[in-house]
Formats: C-alpha cells, sequence, structure tokens
C-alpha cells in the first residue's frame, strides 16, 4: 500500500474512535437519560430535563410563643345568645338616683305668697354657673336682658337651661328661649319651676346680648 492510503485508513479509524467515544453515547442518551440528570450507563451525566412540578399548598402557620416571631391572633366572634344587650349612657352619674316625684302646682292662694330674692346670676358672657341648692319646693327663675342692638341690625337672643345637679340627664324644663325684639321694659321675664329642694346649676348662652341677670326667688316661708 501507498503512503497515501495508510493515511486514510488511519484517519478513517481515528474518527470512527471518536464517534464511538462521544457522539453515540450522546445519541443514546436522548432515549435512556434521566429527566433530572441521572448518569448514562457507560458515561458522565445526561442532558437535564426542566419537567414542571405542581405547586404545593402555601400553608400559613402562627408562631409558637417565645419562638421570637410574630404572632398574629385568631379573630373570634361570640355567637348572639339571644338575650337583650343593656346599653348604658355615657356620662351617669355614680350609683343610684332617687327620681324627683311627679311635681304638684300649687293653687293660686299658695303661689300668690310672698317671693323672695334667694340669688342672683348677672353675667355678659355665655357660660355655666356654679350648684346652688333651692330650699322650696317650687321656685321663680326671672330673667333680663340688656340687647346690643335690635333688629333688623342683630336679632338678640337669651337661652337659659336648668340642669339637675345630681342627674344632669334628668329633663328639668324645657330650655328658655328668650328672642328680643324691642327695649326690654322694667318686668322682667318669669318661669315657675314646680319642684325643688335639690341642687341645681343654669346654663346660659347669647347672641348679641349687652348683659343679663338670672334672679332665683322662692316662697319667704321656706327660707
Amino acid at each position: 500500500m501507498e503512503k497515501q492510503d495508510i493515511l486514510v485508513v488511519a484517519l478513517a479509524v481515528v474518527a470512527f474512535a471518536i464517534l464511538a467515544l462521544v457522539v453515540l453515547p450522546f445519541l443514546a442518551g436522548q432515549h435512556i437519560g434521566t429527566s433530572a440528570g441521572g448518569a448514562i450507563p457507560g458515561g458522565g451525566p445526561g442532558p437535564v430535563v426542566n419537567t414542571p412540578s405542581p405547586t404545593a399548598p402555601v400553608e400559613t402557620t402562627t408562631a409558637p410563643p417565645g419562638s421570637g416571631q410574630p404572632v398574629t391572633p385568631t379573630p373570634t366572634e361570640t355567637p348572639w345568645d339571644g338575650s337583650v344587650k343593656n346599653i348604658g349612657f355615657v356620662g351617669q352619674p355614680d350609683g343610684q338616683v332617687t327620681p324627683s316625684p311627679n311635681p304638684t302646682v300649687p293653687s293660686l292662694s299658695v303661689q300668690n305668697r310672698t317671693l323672695v330674692t334667694y340669688a342672683q346670676i348677672p353675667g355678659t358672657w355665655p357660660g355655666t354657673t356654679e350648684n346652688l341648692y333651692i330650699p322650696a319646693p317650687w321656685w321663680v327663675l326671672e330673667y333680663t336682658a340688656e340687647p346690643r342692638a335690635l333688629p333688623p341690625n342683630a336679632y338678640p337672643l337669651l337661652v337659659v337651661q336648668v340642669f339637675d345637679a345630681q342627674n344632669p340627664n334628668r329633663f328639668v324644663t324645657a330650655p328658655i328661649k328668650q328672642t328680643i325684639y324691642e327695649e326690654p321694659s322694667d318686668t322682667p321675664w318669669s318661669v315657675k319651676l314646680y319642684e325643688g329642694r335639690r341642687t341645681y346649676y343654669f346654663k346660659v348662652d347669647t347672641w348679641f346680648i349687652k348683659s343679663y341677670t338670672l334672679t332665683i326667688k322662692v316662697p319667704q316661708e321656706y327660707v
């Protein structure tokens, strides 16, 4: 054989050896290799095939106390047992308050008895007074006011509210609202209250009022 033929045969043998060692195992691995990179018999690790796996459910756990992790409390709701709920009032006085007896309107002869001035409350601004004990079972509230201006320039208004100091939520009397449309006369306005022998306080509100005076009068025989 000539040297050229020998060289061709040698190259063919080398090519066949390379094919047997590299290419053939690779082609075989396409069929018998594992999807997770398992080994091919007689060779190295096979090709990795990424196979999607199902998503596992996420479990929410509460860290035990003392683990250093925040603990999320589980809200609980107590079912209604069917009984009526008792809801109290805000600002109710402590203890049980003895309700006032139903007021009895005195006869005209009693109402015409001599009245004496028991207390006076002069003022120029809105405000709430100190407590005042009324010793009589009924009394008269007189009030006067001097306006800053009269309609149509202004609409003066005086509002007086009477509160029971022992029970401010009790309805003593309707708010006294006095609108002034003309210059006040010497005769004061007045309201009779047919209850007493309790402690009261007064709240006064004013609009376009320069000054006012509240006068508490009681029957003379009770002082």
